[in-house]
C-alpha cells in the first residue's frame, strides 16, 4: 500500500499545482475584465474632432474641460484630439481635406453640408451600427432628419436651434411702439417710427443676406427658394411673393431703416445691447453673449414676424458624422456620447439646446429661463433644402441680395437671373 500511494502522490501533487495555477490565471482574468481602469489597453487610438465651436467660447471650454475627459475615462485606449475652425474655415478644411484624403475622424458639421459630404462619398452610414435605432431613437424626430440622405442618416444631430426676435423694448416705446411687432406689415411700421425717433440708429440689424438671413421673410410671405421636389428655383425664388418681401426689405434698405451687412458696419449683437439696432433675429447664442458681455442689457424676445404663410424661421443647428474609414467603431463610440443625456446636458447648460430627449427634461437644461421662445418658434421653424449644392446655390442667394440692396438692380431681373444659376446648379 505504502509503495502504490508514494508512486500516486507525485502525480497527485502534479496535478493540484496545474489546478491551483488554473484558478489564480482565472481569477487575475476576471479581475482584468471586470476593470479597474487601472490596466493599461493593447492598443491606443487617437481620434481627430474637427468642429466649429467659437474659440475660447463657453461650449469650445466644455467640450475641452469636461466632456473630452470624460469621454477617455469612460473608454481606456481611446484619446480625442480637438481641432477648432471657423464656421467658413471648416467646411473649406473639409471639402480640400477630402480631395486630399485627409480627413478627420469625426467632424461637427452645419446641418447643410451632410448632403454634399455624403454625395462625395466622404460620411460614413451611421446606420449600419447595430444599435443607431437604439441610440436615434433617444434624438429629436426634427433635427435628426437632417441627417438623413436618401434612405440612409449619414450623421446624428448634435444640437438645434433657430431664431427669434430680439426687440429693445425702451427704444420701442420711446418710438411709439408698446409690443414687439407680430406681423410683417407692423414690423415695416415700426421701421418708420423708430427712424423717426433716431435718425442715428436703425431699426433692425441684419448681419449678412445668406439663406439662413433671407430664407424667414421669403417663407413667412409664402415664397421659396426651391419647388416642393428640390428640382427648380423658377417660379419660386423669383415668384411674386419673394419678389414683394425682398423689395420691401430693400426699401427699409433705402430708407436707412436697416443696417449691420455692409462691411464697416456695427456688429448686429452688440449694436443691439448698445442701442444701435433696436431689433434683430437671432439664436440662443446671442442671450449667451449679452450675459458675459452686457450684463445689465434687459433683453426681450418675441417670434418673429407673420407674414401670410405664419411666422416661419429657419431650422439651424449641427449634426456629428463620422469620416474614419479605419477607426469607426472608436468614432461611433465618440458620436455617441456627444449626443448622450450627460453631454447634451452640459452643452445645453450653456445654451446649445439639446436634441437627446431625456436632457431637455432635466433639471438643469429646464431651469434656463430664455429657452422657451426658441422652442415655441421651433415648431414652425424650417430646414433648407438637402440638397448637396446647397453651400453654392447660398453663394449665389447672396450675390443676388447684396447687389439688390446695394445698387438700382431690379428686384425681379436679379432674381431672375439668380433661378437660372440655381437650376443650372441643380442639374450638375
Amino acid at each position: 500500500m505504502i509503495n502504490k500511494w508514494s508512486k500516486l502522490l507525485p502525480i497527485l501533487l502534479a496535478v493540484i499545482l496545474v489546478l491551483a495555477g488554473c484558478g489564480s490565471k482565472d481569477k487575475q482574468g476576471a479581475a482584468n475584465s471586470a476593470g479597474s481602469g487601472d490596466t493599461k489597453p493593447d492598443k491606443e487610438v487617437t481620434l481627430t474632432f474637427w468642429h466649429h465651436y467659437s474659440t475660447a467660447s463657453p461650449e469650445e471650454k466644455t467640450l475641452k474641460e469636461v466632456l473630452i475627459p470624460k469621454f477617455e475615462e469612460e473608454n481606456p485606449g481611446i484619446k480625442v484630439k480637438p481641432v477648432a475652425f471657423t464656421w467658413e474655415d471648416l467646411h473649406k478644411k473639409l471639402q480640400i481635406s477630402g480631395s486630399a484624403g485627409e480627413l478627420p475622424d469625426v467632424a461637427r458639421l452645419d446641418i447643410i453640408w451632410v448632403p454634399e459630404f455624403q454625395k462625395s462619398g466622404l460620411l460614413q452610414q451611421l446606420d449600419a451600427f447595430e444599435d443607431f435605432a437604439e441610440v436615434s431613437g433617444g434624438l429629436l424626430e426634427g433635427p435628426l432628419s437632417t441627417a438623413k440622405v436618401g434612405d440612409h442618416y449619414y450623421g446624428l444631430p448634435l444640437n438645434t436651434n433657430t431664431k427669434v426676435l430680439f426687440w429693445n423694448k425702451e427704444m420701442l416705446t420711446q418710438s411709439g411702439v408698446e409690443q414687439a411687432p407680430e406681423t410683417t406689415e407692423q414690423f415695416f411700421e415700426a421701421l418708420g417710427k423708430i427712424k423717426s425717433k433716431y435718425e442715428k440708429s436703425w431699426g433692425f440689424g441684419e448681419p449678412a443676406l445668406q439663406g439662413w438671413n433671407i430664407l424667414p421673410w421669403i417663407w413667412s410671405n409664402g415664397g421659396d427658394v426651391l419647388s416642393p421636389d428640390f428640382t427648380t428655383a423658377d417660379g419660386y425664388l423669383n415668384s411674386p411673393a419673394t419678389v414683394d418681401i425682398i423689395t420691401k426689405l430693400k426699401t427699409a434698405f433705402a430708407a436707412g431703416q436697416i443696417s449691420g451687412f455692409k462691411p464697416g458696419d456695427v456688429a448686429v449683437t452688440e449694436g443691439h445691447a448698445s442701442g444701435s439696432y433696436a431689433m434683430m433675429a437671432e439664436g440662443p447664442w446671442a442671450v449667451a453673449q449679452f450675459q458675459s458681455q452686457f450684463p445689465d442689457f434687459d433683453v426681450e424676445m418675441a417670434s418673429f414676424p407673420k407674414g401670410s404663410t405664419g411666422s416661419i424661421q429657419v431650422l439651424g443647428g449641427e449634426d456629428i458624422g463620422i469620416f474614419s474609414k479605419d477607426k469607426q467603431e472608436e468614432s461611433w463610440k465618440f458620436v455617441k456620447f456627444m449626443v448622450s443625456e450627460a453631454a447634451q446636458v452640459e452643452m445645453g447648460k450653456i445654451g446649445q439646446i439639446p436634441v437627446n430627449l431625456a436632457s431637455m427634461e432635466n433639471a438643469d437644461v429646464k431651469a434656463i429661463d430664455y429657452y422657451p421662445p426658441f422652442l415655441e418658434q421651433l415648431k414652425t421653424a424650417k430646414a433648407r433644402p438637402p440638397v448637396s449644392a446647397w453651400p453654392q446655390i447660398d453663394g449665389v442667394i447672396n450675390d443676388a441680395m447684396s447687389k439688390i440692396f446695394m445698387t438700382d438692380a431690379d428686384v425681379k431681373t436679379e432674381l431672375d437671373a439668380a433661378a437660372s444659376a440655381i437650376n443650372a446648379l441643380l442639374k450638375d
